[in-house]
């Protein structure tokens, strides 16, 4: 039983992976690169500009580390859904992409709320708090989430609407305010390409997840 888990967490997590990585090629990458631009340049005119370090340059070498870090994060998360799936017999790949747009709900819009993805030069204020409290909303949204599908009481139901608003009653570290060195508009597009390349991604991981560990399931009864 644990080798299909893992067989099916690591095909699921290769094909996602590749299909987010895909979409961030066309849609998101080239979005960055272009706040990449701004970045630069505002460096060029500081008198003294520091030093960021070693990033990847662009091209093969950032394309394949950002390849492996989508699969290496697509894998985790399909053994994630796998353990899900394995209460139950056997899934289809339409209650899959159910469990997608979940994980989507719960991973990427519930924190997008409170902390939209940020390009390059964005003023982002504290890491620990930015942390913290994307950290509070993806557990609150996800037993919440739980909670008002599975659970059979209503009070139950109750205390799961109650966690997915507790993060943002409590307020995310952000401002609320763009501030950075690239353009507000292009801070929109970016959000936008993010959300589609994680949509993609969820529903993707979410049916090939299901299918792979159906297929085991019935393959080795």
């Amino acid at each position: 039983m644990f080798k299909r888990l893992l067989l099916a967490g690591l095909l699921s997590g290769l094909v996602s992976g590749l299909a987010l990585s895909a979409v961030q090629y066309l849609q998101v990458i080239p979005i960055i690169q272009e706040a990449e631009r701004y970045e630069v340049a505002a460096t060029i005119h500081q008198e003294h500009g520091n030093d960021e370090g070693w990033s990847p340059q662009d091209g093969w070498e950032r394309i394949s580390f950002t390849v492996a870090a989508n699969v290496s994060m697509a894998v985790g998360f399909g053994l994630l859904l796998v353990g899900a799936y394995s209460l139950r017999q056997c899934i289809s790949p339409m209650q899959g992409l159910i469990w997608g747009v979940a994980g989507f709900s719960v991973f990427f819009i519930a924190p997008s709320l409170g902390l939209p993805p940020e390009l390059p030069g964005t003023e982002s204020g504290s890491l620990i708090a930015r942390q913290s409290w994307w950290l509070l909303t993806v557990s609150c949204s996800a037993c919440g989430l739980a909670l008002l599908v599975f659970a059979g009481k209503p009070w139950l139901k109750l205390t799961g609407f109650a966690l997915l608003i507790v993060p943002h009653g409590v307020g995310s570290p952000h401002s609320g305010q763009y501030i950075g060195l690239a353009p507000e508009s292009l801070a929109t597009q970016f959000l936008v390409a993010t959300a589609l390349a994680n949509g993609v991604f969820w529903l993707v991981l979410g049916s090939v997840t299901a299918w792979i560990f159906c297929r085991l399931t019935i393959k080795h009864g």
